[in-house]
């Protein structure tokens, strides 16, 4: 889809922010980069972090396994195809559509997630048994060690959020006793010489998430949408995962962090590769503002949502899966 070129964000668009101290350091250095973070939150919705602690060899190993992944034959790859799956896991082919029918993604995509036992109406319908291919045979166990790393990661930004907002550092892992935590290899191929205006590497949106942890290839392709509505590019930082908030914790600060547009705009005429995380609650939890964020002259913004509701309406109006 024909996109005008955008310039790349500055530091004060999408900030860099070092974690280091907020796995090794004092209480006090933790409060200050807690405090770094949620203000990342409330102003841009988006930030990188750098010095997480998550070993570059898992990294790099999870990036060759997915090229290794996406080069296999398309009937193979179909044979884990998200119509055999209940729980929306497995694989997404090229060129689907997306919640807007008039764009047609041009990305594919492997999706795995938490392998509770589901109970009850919602849980049946998101929580199962992940579909592994037999090539190749790495893959499971590397990206199964790098859903590891990345609970790890998002528990330690769960308790900057509480801290840098001056709650008790585990207020927001009450929410997160079962939670989704859904990992997806994605690929988007050089868009066709000859593209149509409904193609587009992934149509702007914001995520149904509390926050998303995007692993990035240096070919570069994500743009996000300032608050003041104009697009930029979140360049490729070697070593750095880039962080947004989604719209369950947008939703529980009451419009405070900032839950932004943003898009994938592959014009590289290369491959790119890219891994998000997403983190979401609890399927029973209900989301609504909390009250240190509302008063009377800042009512609440959001209606409650319904976590598993308004996950499986979401993902059932876009993704096919195997009905009963």
């Amino acid at each position: 889809m024909p996109v005008d070129a955008v310039r790349h964000a500055n530091p004060e668009e999408i900030p860099v922010i070092d974690i280091a101290d907020l796995l090794a350091g004092d209480q006090y250095a933790r409060v200050s980069v807690s405090e770094d973070i949620v203000r990342a939150a409330e102003k841009t919705g988006f930030f990188y972090v750098v010095n997480h602690d998550v070993p570059q060899s898992l990294v790099n190993d999870l990036m060759r396994l997915a090229t290794s992944f996406f080069a296999l034959d398309e009937v193979d790859k179909l044979k884990l195809g998200l119509a055999n799956s209940a729980c929306f896991r497995g694989y997404l082919p090229l060129d689907s559509t997306g919640s807007d029918p008039k764009l047609r993604r041009y990305l594919e995509a492997f999706q795995i997630g938490e392998e509770h036992k589901p109970e009850g109406y919602y849980e049946s319908m998101m929580y199962g048994p992940n579909q592994w291919p037999e090539k190749p045979s790495e893959l499971r166990s590397v990206m199964s060690a790098y859903h590891r790393e990345m609970d790890a990661l998002a528990d330690q930004l769960q308790r900057a959020f509480a801290l840098g907002i001056g709650f008790e550092e585990e207020f927001f892992l009450q929410f997160y006793k079962k939670p989704l935590n859904q990992l997806r290899l994605l690929h988007y191929p050089p868009q066709p010489e000859h593209q149509d205006e409904g193609v587009i590497g992934a149509q702007a949106h914001t995520d149904a998430a509390s926050f998303t942890i995007l692993l990035q290839d240096q070919k570069g392709g994500l743009e996000v949408e300032t608050p003041s509505g104009e697009w930029v590019v979140a360049t490729p930082l070697e070593g750095s995962f880039v962080v947004n908030i989604g719209d369950f914790l947008r939703n529980w600060t009451n419009g405070n962090f900032l839950s932004v547009k943003h898009r994938v705009i592959n014009n590289s005429q290369a491959d790119r590769y890219s891994v998000p995380y997403f983190l979401d609650p609890d399927l029973s939890a209900i989301v609504e503002p909390i009250d240190f964020f509302t008063s009377a002259n800042n009512p609440p913004r959001y209606e409650p949502v319904h976590v598993g509701k308004y996950l499986c309406e979401r993902f059932d109006s876009i993704w096919p899966r195997k009905r009963s």
